[in-house]
């Protein structure tokens, strides 16, 4: 009798120490040495676990306790480079291409997985079937050829739907399930004529098949993803004005849509603001703050991303830079005052970091032998004697230690987030440029 405790003590202990491996292959390797492994939450990212990558393959432990639901495998963190899988307590084993993860990624074991991407696969391939037939209508002007395209899009429509309802089926009790149902579109019961009409149609259905109380598809990105795309690729317009009323329009639909969620809401209108700064659309930008995100519950607000917002807003192109200060030979001297040049370069650096310690002596060596240039560098440091030595060669420049680093109000005030930022000014110190980096800044100069 004791024995037997003692075997079911065992096997109780086990059990409770269960483990399910995520392997990977990354080909080619491309010298990936890390994947941090990542669970969606409310359609943000909470770290779980990291493991090295040899020879392109990698292996992470999730133990049984580990909650179901969406991870993402990133191996390269800072260029959000990732690929996504669902786990539910089953090995995962996969490979993909680095450079085109999404397409290319192939599950060879996990039941979930799987079927969702079979799920994808043949989908996809129906739709484009059904939506190359509709294109083909819209332009015959043949009655017959009309009949003819009308009884392909019905049988080809009929075969979507019958695939649909198989994968339907087929998923009940896994947790792909929820988003093989959710991922339903509608499609008319006949071609339409008039592009327009197919439009206007497609819009009204397009959350038909979102349960948006669904806390699975609401912890994962697909919510999200699918409210984005309503909005941009949905309600596009020739003219500025125009796709901005159109998009107006969409937002305040799917907020009406999406109802009493602010998890959803908060992530939903983060990604229209972080869209409409890097598309320098203060229209759209002002719009979403002050309709929407700014009516959250207080709670769900995030203060930093609208003090960068406000920031990004203030250094959009074609904007003045906001002007600042800095002591040099015992005088006050600030951006305004500088005259002379036809532009400026304002750039923002530290002697600590690696990546500036490669490009700013780069950027120097290039941009000394341009004329009517004047570069005003700032230096965000913890101290000054490893600022000093990096720029005592740097005669040409203008050359600002800033020990706030971070906190500093430079920073604030020009929305810096990564080193170096580079900001190209005009003689009137106007924003003409935010070059990514130091070669896309070298392109702007090497003709001129």
């Amino acid at each position: 009798m004791a024995k037997n405790i003692l075997i079911l003590a065992c096997l109780f202990s086990i059990s409770l120490t269960a483990q399910y491996s995520i392997k990977g292959t990354i080909n080619p390797s491309n010298n990936y040495t890390w994947i941090l492994l990542y669970k969606l939450e409310n359609g943000k990212k909470e770290f779980v676990n990291n493991a090295t990558v040899e020879n392109g393959k990698f292996q992470l432990q999730l133990s049984e306790k580990e909650p179901n639901g969406i991870y993402r495998a990133y191996y390269q963190l800072e260029n959000n480079l990732y690929v996504e899988f669902i786990y539910n307590n089953e090995e995962v084993t996969f490979k993909f291409d680095p450079n085109n993860p999404t397409e290319t990624i192939e599950f060879r074991s996990s039941q979930e997985n799987i079927i969702f991407q079979d799920y994808h696969t043949i989908i996809s391939s129906n739709q484009k079937d059904l939506d190359s037939i509709q294109v083909e209508f819209f332009t015959s002007d043949n009655d017959q050829t009309d009949k003819i395209l009308s009884e392909k899009y019905q049988k080809t429509r009929t075969k979507l739907q019958k695939n649909q309802n198989e994968f339907e089926k087929k998923s009940e009790g896994l947790l792909a399930n929820h988003f093989i149902k959710a991922s339903a579109q509608y499609n008319a019961l006949v071609p339409f004529k008039n592009p327009q009409d197919y439009l206007d149609e497609i819009k009204s259905h397009f959350f038909d098949a979102i349960d948006f109380q669904d806390t699975v598809l609401g912890n994962s990105s697909f919510v999200n993803d699918r409210l984005t795309d309503y909005v941009f690729y949905l309600n596009q317009a020739k003219d500025q004005e125009s796709k901005n009323i159109l998009q107006k329009k969409a937002i305040d639909d799917a907020v009406n849509k999406v109802g009493v969620n602010p998890n959803i809401l908060k992530n939903f209108e983060e990604s229209l603001l972080q869209n409409y700064v890097e598309l320098e659309n203060n229209e759209m930008v002002n719009f979403v703050l002050n309709n929407y995100y700014t009516n959250l519950p207080d709670k769900y607000q995030d203060a930093a991303l609208q003090y960068q917002i406000t920031a990004a807003m203030k250094t959009a192109i074609g904007k003045k830079a906001t002007d600042f200060s800095w002591e040099e030979n015992g005088q006050t001297k600030n951006l305004y005052s500088l005259i002379g040049h036809d532009y400026y370069i304002v750039v923002f650096f530290s002697s600590g970091c690696p990546h500036c310690q490669d490009e700013i002596p780069e950027f120097h060596d290039f941009i000394k032998e341009i004329e009517n240039i004047k570069v005003i560098s700032i230096g965000l440091e913890d101290e000054k004697e490893a600022w000093k030595k990096m720029t005592e060669n740097y005669n040409e420049f203008t050359n600002i230690l800033d020990l706030d680093k971070w906190n500093s109000q430079k920073v604030k005030d020009y929305g810096i987030t990564a080193i170096p930022s580079y900001f190209v000014l005009d003689a009137s110190k106007n924003i003409l440029a935010k070059p990514n980096d130091f070669e896309e800044l070298k392109t702007m100069f090497e003709t001129k």
